[in-house]
Parts: C-alpha cells; structure tokens; sequence
C-alpha cells in the first residue's frame, strides 16, 4: 500500500522521489516506461510502476492503494496524463495535487497556440527547421513542405519513438536521440550542425533548458517559435510542494 502515488518521470517527479524515500514515506512511483523506470531508484519506502495508464487503470491503482494523496508531476504538456489523472481522482474521492514547473518569459520569440497554427506558419518560409518537439509531433510536422529535408527532429533515446520518426517518413540522418536538458553550448552546436535557421520548441521551463535553448538559439542568429503551453493549470511548485513535504503538511 502506498501513502502517496507520483506520476511523472519528469525532473520534478525524480527529485520528489528522492525526498519521498528519504522521509521514508511509502510511495508508488508510475512512470511510462522503461526509460523512465531507468531514471528512478525503486529501494526503500519507494516503487515504481512502468506503463502508460488510462483513467480506469489509475483509478484501480488508487482503489487498490487508497492513497492519502495523488501528486501529478507529468510533463506540462501532458495534457491528457493529467486529464485522466484528475478524473480517476474524482470517481474515487483521493485529494489531487499538481505539481506545475513555473513559465518562463517568452521574449522575441513567435508564440503559436495550436500545431496546426505552427505548422501553417512553417509553410510560409524556408529554411531549415530545428524541432524539440519529441518524437509524438513528427506524424503531424510531416505536414510542413518538404519535411524530409528542412526538420531535424531531437527526441528521447527511446526505441518506440525513433521507430515512429522513421515510419513518419524522417530520414534518420535527420533524428537526434539524447536526453536533455542540454547546455547553451550543445544546443548552439546541434544547431549549427543541422545548419539550422528556425528553432520550434515548447515552453518547458528551466527544469526543460528552454532558457539554454533560446540563448542557443539566439547565439545562431535562429527565428524561435514555441508552442503555448495547455491553458489553465494551477498547483503547486516544485519548491512548494518540497516545503510542504518536509514540514509534513502533505
């Protein structure tokens, strides 16, 4: 039985399971896959649950835990985790908590609320097109003009996405596989290396280096263009949620 499920293989997910274990709070981790299991140490008061969930397998996980709390530490715009995540929490009356990274100013760059708009902007130029997108947007960059040969794409070293990049039609010259975050330095030089004029990315906050890639970006003389966070998140920060765990007010 586990006092507190967290969801997220995020950074802010790994960092809460670090201090779930030191406080020896019984704790079930869900990460969505193997790679994420690989970034998480399952000891102690700690384990970890590998596969992606819908809504009713969450529900089952609190009915059979019947935890005193959720904490939501998924990605930002894992829009859909947290959807279902809200609505297993509610069939089944546990207290919900997200853990929201905190926006970062979105200065000089091109701000797009939809792919579909992103995309219809791309078709109006040229040049070559640096995406840090992941691996779940090719199916839909392949939709940008002559995509084979203008978008390199950075994803997860995940044999599932790589495979899904390459179905999609990328040429595999053209798919970065790393972990991030990357450096200024790195970003600067994986740009420069895709000869790259347009940078198209999310707002993933400093925890994601978006801060090091739009200096990057702005080093190689690159039109950024971001795609707008999912609307109307609330919770708490990193930092808050971390202060109330310690102070035992979770």
């Amino acid at each position: 039985m586990a006092d507190i499920i967290l969801f997220g293989g995020t950074s802010e997910g790994r960092e809460l399971a670090v201090l779930l274990k030191e406080k020896n709070i019984r704790a079930l981790v869900c990460v969505a896959t193997e790679y994420g299991e690989s970034l998480v140490s399952a000891s102690g008061s700690v384990e970890v649950h590998t596969g992606r969930l819908d809504e009713s397998a969450m529900a089952g996980l609190m009915k059979e835990h019947a935890p005193r709390l959720v904490l939501d530490a998924s990605h930002p715009y894992a829009d859909v985790v947290s959807r279902n995540l809200r609505a297993a929490c509610e069939s089944t009356n546990t207290f919900y908590l997200r853990v929201k990274r905190e926006s970062v100013a979105e200065d000089g760059v091109m701000v797009f609320p939809t792919m579909e708009g992103l995309i219809n902007w791309l078709n109006t130029t040229d040049g070559i097109i640096f995406s840090g997108l992941g691996a779940k947007a090719a199916r839909a960059l392949t939709a940008v003009t002559r995509f084979e040969s203008r978008v390199w794409l950075r994803i997860l070293p995940l044999a599932e996405g790589l495979n899904a990049c390459i179905e999609a039609g990328f040429p595999a010259g053209h798919i970065i596989c790393m972990q991030g975050p990357f450096s200024k330095e790195l970003n600067a030089a994986m740009f420069r290396a895709a000869r790259a004029d347009i940078l198209i990315t999310k707002e993933s906050g400093t925890e994601g280096g978006f801060v090091d890639k739009l200096a990057a970006a702005r080093e190689c003389g690159m039109t950024t263009a971001v795609l707008k966070r999912p609307g109307g998140e609330t919770g708490l920060t990193l930092a808050e949620v971390r202060k109330k765990l310690e102070g035992n007010e979770l």
